[in-house]
């Protein structure tokens, strides 16, 4: 695995689709809002924790199961992962209640953290040094087409299938061949040996007193807060400024969000990570401000651009920088604990976003998203002044 040049293995391609696949888990449930208040009547708190706890699940299995999860041992948990995601997506439909509902999503949580922790475990050994950025820009860029193409989709879906518990039992169908693409997946051999011996306690404790990992895994934490609420909310704003399918909001931010990846992946490595993630961060606060006072439809959609260029650029530095400021033999691990960060932000998201709109509105909703990113921003700035070491690599 050691000097590693080529980025576009089989191997790198295959785990990419499996992502891909993780990831419609995630977004099949851009509707989960209105299918959680329209037909099981529960109440808008309820429906956002409901939401929320998914991620909650996630942020709580995940720092036990990281440090044991290394690119030796990583194709046996995918395989248990997905059994178990194919299983409780199709357990929707039992779901009456807020007690059973709030079951099922704790169960499918919990294989999901499995799948996504093993998915990230080995991918990360497929990754040359020197193209950290271009590599998690490709990775970002197929976590975010499930994003692409549900919103505009869920709606007449919804209807052909004949409801939403239904396009859930498509979706689990949509898993059923990642364990054969597990077989395209070659094994770690016996002598990369770091590559399959868990971490010590040393390592872990030296990890912790890494500071630059720390600011990037808080700085994540609040981009993805900022990020949740436009994703589970926008559909009743839009409804709200007279815009019938937000879907296409989405559509459009993520197929720029794509292009700006699959163009400028491999510049982002050239330039200053930090700099430029700053940059991509002011305009995120500036979207999130215009979002917050816009009534014209034309608006709406001018800011979905705005969006796409800040998190197209933003998502793959974050990833860059804390693949960058990890020991090699600590990736795996803090790669999932950038994970950790994006269900952080998946579960106090909806779960303050809901209570935000109980009490006040929109506009004091992205208000509040603004002024994470402004946090973000400030936590950011000490890494302005970093060194690069002599391949380039920021330290």
């Amino acid at each position: 695995m050691k000097g590693r040049k080529e980025l576009f293995t089989r191997e790198f391609l295959v785990l990419n689709f499996i992502i891909f696949l993780t990831y419609c888990n995630i977004a099949v449930f851009f509707q989960l809002n209105g299918y959680l208040l329209d037909t099981l009547h529960v109440t808008q708190r309820q429906a956002g924790f409901l939401i929320g706890v998914f991620a909650l699940t996630a942020l709580i299995v995940r720092p036990v199961i990281s440090p044991f999860f290394m690119p030796g041992n990583a194709r046996k948990w995918i395989l248990i992962g997905t059994l178990g995601v194919i299983i409780s997506l199709f357990f929707y439909r039992i779901g009456k209640g807020f007690g059973g509902m709030m079951a099922i999503r704790i169960v499918h949580g919990f294989f999901y953290v499995i799948m996504a922790t093993a998915v990230m475990a080995r991918i990360v050994s497929c990754i040359p040094v020197r193209r950290s950025a271009e590599a998690f820009g490709i990775i970002s860029v197929i976590t975010l087409l499930p994003y692409a193409v549900f919103p505009p989709l869920i709606h007449p879906l919804v209807h052909y299938f004949g409801g939403f518990i239904r396009v859930l039992d498509v979706t689990a169908l949509f898993m059923l061949p990642i364990p054969l693409l597990l077989l395209l997946v070659p094994p770690i051999h016996a002598e990369d040996a770091e590559q399959k011996d868990k971490l010590t306690f040393t390592e872990l404790k030296n990890n912790i007193k890494n500071k630059k990992v720390l600011q990037i895994l808080v700085v994540s934490l609040f981009v993805f807060i900022a990020f949740t609420p436009v994703f589970y909310f926008i559909r009743g704003f839009a409804k709200s400024i007279g815009i019938v399918n937000a879907g296409w909001f989405f559509t459009i931010s993520t197929l720029l969000e794509v292009f700006v990846r699959l163009v400028g992946g491999r510049y982002l490595d050239r330039g200053d990570k930090p700099r430029t993630l700053f940059i991509s961060l002011l305009v995120l606060l500036f979207g999130y401000l215009l979002l917050a006072h816009t009534r014209s439809h034309l608006l709406f959609f001018i800011i979905a651009i705005l969006f796409g260029l800040g998190w197209g650029v933003a998502l793959p530095l974050l990833n860059g920088l804390l693949f960058d400021y990890s020991d090699p033999r600590l990736r795996a691990l803090n790669m999932n604990l950038g994970l950790e960060m994006f269900q952080g932000g998946f579960f106090l998201g909806p779960l303050l976003g809901g209570l935000l709109l109980a009490s006040w509105n929109y506009q004091a909703l992205y208000y509040a998203c603004g002024g994470l990113i402004l946090i973000a921003i400030a936590l950011l700035t000490p890494l302005l002044t970093h060194k690069k070491d002599q391949t380039g690599v920021p330290i």
